[in-house]
């Protein structure tokens, strides 16, 4: 009897055990949650993500191209997609919807349809795996279109191109897979594109030389360059004609060929006409020359007080010859009415091509007369250059390698920034320190420092030869001493550098005139002040006879050995900042968000035969222990 009460107990228990197991998922079904025990919670969506996608009114569809049979490689990638997608379709319900489309799927229509895609925006990439001595090419989709209504926006999820699949790769991928979509439904959701400008007229970096940054930026703003001070329209008309003439002759008078620099370009082409590939080179070349003849005649030049006008954020960086007065109250104006401007400033400059001939070359104030406009918004430019013991390495001019440390290219960072946050630290060259004066009434937040072994010069030589007059750890420093800071953000309202101050009769007219509307105080604004021209300045190398530019988070002097993987931060803080700037501050965590690596304490390592005695004794030790646990039990037990 007792075993019957004991089998049926047994049988109850069990069928409660799992009417409640299937109660609790049944429940449960209704609610989506995730629990997730990373440190930085880096697998999980941020919150702006999740209200987003619940606060959804309209369908948004996701057409999804990196489907098919993969390699296990490429199916990491495809694995991380699909999960992050029902993720942003658990949260977004019905209004998210999912489209995988496999385009080999019909091999016959397999090329139409991969000529719609890339037309609406999205591109392959080619993925080399290296197996044993075989190589095997992958071409792969790595992108999604979203769609609403009638709208769409392309979202590339990996850069083009062909290259090795690593772990470095799939890693940055899943990195970067919320803040990627989260920017295209933004782009869907809120069609209207800011305008960022970049200055022109006093020697700024050129298209070119910030190509990486600009080409970040063109996917999500209307990205142009601005002249305050312009040339009259008759006299740039003047130019192109006079342009033309000089071509013409060359083409009337049989010139073969025409140089330009190091480049000779033919005139004509193989059936003796006018070559078209290399006649906009030439054309632009003799304009070129007319204009800067022009523009130095200040008669000819006229400055826009509307320059400005529908700018959201201008970007000002690495100036090289002075600002005429109303350009300066142009700029000032603007940032009156709220405009929003980085600083990107060089108070030395550096000729590093002198050291290719000579052993040293001097440094030289730019003459740009920014300090004494800067200062009046709280903003101290010293003239000074700021080296530092954590540095990038560069490349001899002289053609004699590289040095690994060149302490006048400080690494720079600063400890619990939101816009550096799993970021690589900031590669600078020849910056200066920015202290801050005036105004208590704006919030300075400081962006970049050095580390406590820095050094600071001020007019002084540059040579390779004797670099222990520039490393600081052949200096004291004082333990009491502050770090330099080399970037601020200022936010705030600022005072009118042209308040109060002494100009000219026929300048002080121009304020006073009630069309011009002359604000002497801001509205709420912010501004950031980097004592580096370079900071988004990109290098370029040579591949296979092609100059490509290098990207800001690489290192061109490592170019040809495994020491060339992603180590800065340059590309990624300056976004963040123009986020920041352009209130977008929802992104600065979607963008650094990204399982970094925990490395184990290397102090371990002078430990190693104890702890493999305690990974290999202690297991041992405890089976043991149990077993002799258990026979005193039983023992005791049927005593």
């Amino acid at each position: 009897m007792k075993k019957i009460i004991t089998k049926y107990r047994l049988l109850l228990n069990t069928i409660i055990l799992g009417l409640t197991i299937i109660s609790i998922n049944l429940f449960l079904s209704n609610y989506f949650f995730r629990i997730d025990l990373s440190k930085d919670q880096i697998h999980s969506l941020s919150i702006h993500t999740k209200n987003t996608l619940k606060n959804l009114e309209e369908i948004i569809s996701a057409d999804v191209y990196l489907e098919g049979i993969y390699p296990a490689e490429i199916e990491k990638l495809r694995k991380s997609l699909t999960e992050k997608l029902f993720e942003f379709k658990a949260y977004g319900n019905n209004n998210f919807k999912l489209n995988f489309i496999d385009l080999d799927e019909d091999p016959e229509l397999a090329k139409e349809f991969k000529n719609q895609v890339y037309k609406d925006g999205v591109d392959f990439c080619d993925i080399i795996i290296n197996r044993e001595s075989k190589q095997e090419v992958i071409r792969i989709w790595p992108g999604l279109i979203l769609r609403m209504g009638d709208q769409f926006v392309p979202v590339q999820l990996l850069q083009s191109g062909k290259f090795p699949i690593s772990q470095l790769i799939i890693n940055q991928f899943n990195d970067q897979l919320e803040y990627n979509i989260m920017l295209g439904i933004n782009k869907l959701l809120n069609p209207i594109t800011k305008n960022i400008r970049f200055l022109r007229g006093h020697g700024e970096l050129d298209n070119a030389d910030a190509w990486v940054i600009r080409d970040r930026l063109i996917k999500f703003y209307d990205v142009d360059t601005l002249r305050i001070k312009q040339l009259k329209t008759n006299f740039f008309n003047k130019s192109i004609d006079i342009s033309n003439f000089k071509y013409d002759s060359l083409v009337n008078n049989l010139v073969d060929s025409f140089q330009i620099g190091m480049n000779v370009l033919p005139v004509f082409d193989e059936k003796k006409n006018a070559n078209k590939n290399t006649q906009r080179y030439i054309k632009k070349y003799f304009q070129n020359q007319i204009l800067n003849k022009f523009n130095n005649d200040k008669s000819k030049n006229i400055e826009r007080l509307d320059a400005l006008e529908n700018v959201d954020l201008l970007i000002i960086a690495k100036p090289q010859s002075a600002f005429t007065e109303k350009e300066l109250f142009v700029i000032d104006q603007y940032i009156m009415k709220g405009g929003k401007v980085i600083w990107l400033i060089d108070m030395l400059e550096v000729d590093e091509s002198q050291l290719k001939d000579s052993s040293f070359t001097y440094t030289k104030q730019v003459k740009h007369n920014l300090q004494q406009f800067l200062f009046k918004y709280g903003a101290r430019f010293n003239v000074n250059i700021v080296n530092d013991y954590r540095c990038s390495p560069v490349v001899r001019e002289d053609g004699l390698g590289k040095i690994p440390r060149w302490f006048f290219y400080p690494l720079l960072y600063q400890n619990k920034s939101i816009y550096l946050k799993n970021v690589g630290p900031v590669k600078a060259r020849y910056a200066c320190s920015i202290d801050t004066v005036g105004e208590n009434s704006l919030i300075k937040t400081p962006l970049l420092k050095t580390s406590n072994q820095f050094k600071i010069l001020r007019q002084t030589t540059v040579n390779y030869q004797n670099l222990k007059n520039y490393n600081p750890l052949n200096f004291e420093n004082d333990p009491k001493k502050k770090m330099p800071c080399l970037g601020w953000l200022f936010e705030g309202k600022f005072n009118s550098n042209f308040e109060n101050r002494s100009v000219s009769k026929s300048f002080k007219k121009l304020i006073e005139d009630p069309s011009v509307k002359f604000k002497s105080v801001s509205e709420n604004t912010k501004m950031v002040f980097i004592g580096d021209g370079d900071l988004i300045r990109n290098d370029f190398i040579k591949i296979n006879k092609e100059i490509k530019p290098v990207l800001l988070s690489f290192e061109s002097a490592d170019y040809g050995n495994p020491n060339f993987y992603s180590r800065y931060g340059n590309s990624v803080f300056f976004l963040n900042i123009i986020d920041e700037l352009l209130d977008r501050e929802e992104f600065i965590p979607l963008r650094s968000k990204m399982n970094m690596p925990r490395l184990l304490n290397k102090d371990v390592f002078n430990d190693k035969q104890f702890w493999q005695l305690i990974n290999i004794g202690f297991p041992l030790f405890v089976i043991a222990l149990v077993g002799i646990l258990n026979q005193y039990l039983r023992r005791k037990k049927y005593a």
